[in-house]
């Protein structure tokens, strides 16, 4: 099957959106599992995270297979969570309706001020700079710029 990247990963309506955030728990308790230790929502679970990513795939697009893309999925949920609990005024969210946004049909962390942030693409992109800190770092940096 051909590389469908993360556009594979787009949802189709609000109510699709609204399955996706209540399967949370269980789709983050099976990724636990697969890591082999209980992440907590704190920035340093996002290095144990991290270092999961960087050890199951060697590059971005390794984690777009079929088979993989529900770790990116738990990545991306897992990110989202520890966003959500560190930066003041975080919220999921989802644009169904501007087809020229990046992160459109994508679930997106809004910000306080209109600004948006993809937990997906942040997974992608810590595979990819392979720092074993970025998650960590792109989290502590917007509860730096937001909180008060």
């Amino acid at each position: 099957m051909a590389d469908m990247g993360i556009g594979a990963m787009r949802l189709h309506s609000y109510q699709e959106f609204q399955t996706w955030l209540a399967k949370d728990l269980e789709v983050r308790v099976e990724l636990e599992a697969m890591i082999g230790d209980v992440l907590g929502i704190d920035e340093l679970s996002l290095d144990a995270l991290e270092a999961f990513l960087l050890a199951r795939y060697g590059a971005p697009g390794d984690v777009y297979q079929l088979t993989e893309r529900g770790v990116l999925d738990a990545a991306g949920r897992h990110i989202g969570l520890v966003m959500l609990f560190k930066v003041d005024g975080a919220k999921w969210g989802i644009d169904l309706e501007n087809e020229n946004n990046a992160y459109y049909r994508l679930p997106i962390i809004k910000l306080p001020d209109g600004a948006e942030e993809c937990p997906l693409t942040l997974a992608t992109a810590s595979i990819d700079r392979r720092t074993g800190t970025y998650l960590r770092t792109v989290v502590e940096n917007y509860a730096e710029d937001y909180n008060g």
